[in-house]
């Protein structure tokens, strides 16, 4: 894989996240109309777990929404990094045990029909790859991980 492949995958990860949020911002929008439908009874205390399900609801959607963005904006921040000859905030790396991106975790996801695992540099396996040179070997996990390749 080379450069245009990891702009690719960050694009495609970028449109998954987009999608997320234009999702939450749906549900977000159907919970507004569900409150506004909620009317008082005689039955107060049904009305009173009514509204605070509505809002617990919208806590978790506000939340959601939130990570969606500010994963969007590390996409696009790791998109515009420049890259270097040592892995870092958006290198795109082949190892021992397979490719992965860096910068931010959102899973895995296939590309070109090779499956790609990210992890955050803050997560154990980016904080074991950080800095790493193609050919540098590290321990994971009770076996070696050998760095391969390195997209820049």
């Amino acid at each position: 894989m080379d450069m245009a492949d990891r702009k690719g995958i960050i694009q495609a990860l970028l449109m998954a996240q987009r999608d997320k949020q234009a999702e939450y911002e749906r549900e977000a929008v159907s919970l507004d109309q569900a409150a506004a439908l909620e009317t008082k009874s005689s039955a107060g205390d049904k009305y009173e777990t009514g509204r605070e399900m509505i809002a617990q609801s919208r806590s978790i959607i506000q939340r959601n929404l939130a990570e969606a963005v500010a994963n969007g904006d590390a996409l696009q921040r790791m998109a515009a990094a420049p890259m270097q000859g040592r892995i870092g905030f958006g290198s795109l790396v082949e190892t021992s045990l397979g490719w992965y991106l860096i910068g931010v975790g959102l899973g895995e996801i296939e590309f070109k029909g090779i499956r790609i695992g990210t992890a955050s540099l803050a997560s154990p396996l980016g904080a074991a790859l950080k800095g790493k040179c193609p050919g540098d070997k590290q321990a994971w996990k009770g076996r070696t991980l050998e760095i391969l390749v390195l997209s820049v």
